[in-house]
C-alpha cells in the first residue's frame, strides 16, 4: 500500500480514471493551484472535511474509501527510528475499515461488547477483565469483530479524549494479551485520559510514543515508580474511523 499524508496516490489515480484534472481539486477546496501543489508534496495536511469533499467528488466506493483512509492513517503515524530492527517488528500497517462488510480480517468471532469510553469510569482492572466488565454493563454488541482473547470495542465520544480520532470512531482491543514492543496500544491513564500510543520498553524505562504528528509528547516513566501514570493498556486490533459527513 502506497502511503501519503494526504492520500495523493489514490487521488491521482482516480483523477486519471475519471478524466479530471488537478485544478478541479483546487476549485473544490477553494485553494490556489500552488497550494494544491503543496498538498501533493505533503507540505501541509488536509483536514477531515477537505478529505471527505475529495472522496465524494472522486466517487470513491466503499473499498476505495477504506484504501484512502488506510493510506492517510498509516502515513500520518509518526516516522521515527524504530527501537527494534524492522525485521523483528511484528506490527503491520493498520487497515482502516469504514464499514463492517469491508473488514479484511479472516479470523472472526460472532460478537463482542461495544461501549462508549464514558462507561470505563466504573471499571476496576484488578477485579475483572475489560471485556467481562463491558459484557455486564452494556447491551451493545459488535458483530464480525477481530479474533482474539477478551476482545472488546470502544466508541470515541464527542471529545476524542486524547486519542486523536474523530467522534464515532471505534477501537477494537484485545484485553487478554500483553503489549508487544513497537505495537499500537489503547492506553488508560490515571488522570482520566485515553491515548493511542506505541509501546517501547527501554531498559529501566517505558516509553509510550505518540503516533500522530500533532499529538502530545511521548510519555516516559521509569519502572518501579509508584504509582505509574498508566492504569492499563491493551493492544489495538482494528480501528473504524468515521470521517465527518
Amino acid at each position: 500500500m502506497e502511503i501519503h499524508v494526504n492520500g495523493w496516490p489514490t487521488i491521482e489515480r482516480q483523477l486519471h480514471r475519471l478524466e479530471k484534472r488537478q485544478g478541479e481539486i483546487a476549485l473544490l477546496l477553494e485553494m490556489s493551484p500552488a497550494a494544491v501543489s503543496q498538498v501533493k508534496k505533503g507540505g501541509f495536511l488536509l483536514n477531515p472535511k477537505q478529505l471527505e469533499k475529495i472522496a465524494l467528488f472522486l466517487q470513491f466506493d466503499e473499498e476505495m474509501r477504506s484504501d484512502f483512509y488506510s493510506e492517510l492513517f498509516n502515513a500520518r503515524l509518526v516516522c521515527r527510528q524504530a527501537p527494534v530492527p524492522a525485521s523483528q517488528r511484528q506490527c503491520e500497517p493498520y487497515r482502516v475499515c469504514l464499514n463492517t462488510r469491508g473488514s479484511t480480517r479472516k479470523r472472526r468471532c460472532n460478537e463482542i461488547p461495544l461501549a462508549d469510553l464514558e462507561l470505563l469510569t466504573g471499571y476496576e482492572t484488578a477485579l475483572e477483565s475489560l471485556s467481562e466488565y463491558l459484557l455486564r454493563n452494556t447491551p451493545e454488541r459488535k458483530s464480525d469483530a477481530s479474533f482474539g482473547i477478551d476482545v472488546c470495542a470502544l466508541r470515541i465520544g464527542s471529545a476524542n479524549a486524547g486519542t486523536g480520532l474523530p467522534p464515532g470512531s471505534l477501537i477494537v482491543i484485545e484485553g487478554g494479551r500483553y503489549p508487544e514492543p513497537g505495537g499500537l496500544n489503547f492506553v488508560a491513564l490515571r488522570d482520566g485520559r485515553y491515548l493511542l500510543r506505541e509501546y517501547h520498553p527501554e531498559g529501566d524505562s517505558i516509553r509510550l510514543a505518540s503516533v500522530f504528528k500533532d499529538a502530545e509528547d511521548d510519555l516516559v516513566w521509569h519502572r518501579g515508580k509508584t504509582p505509574g501514570p498508566v492504569v492499563w493498556l491493551h493492544p489495538v486490533l482494528e480501528m473504524t474511523i468515521r470521517p465527518p459527513r
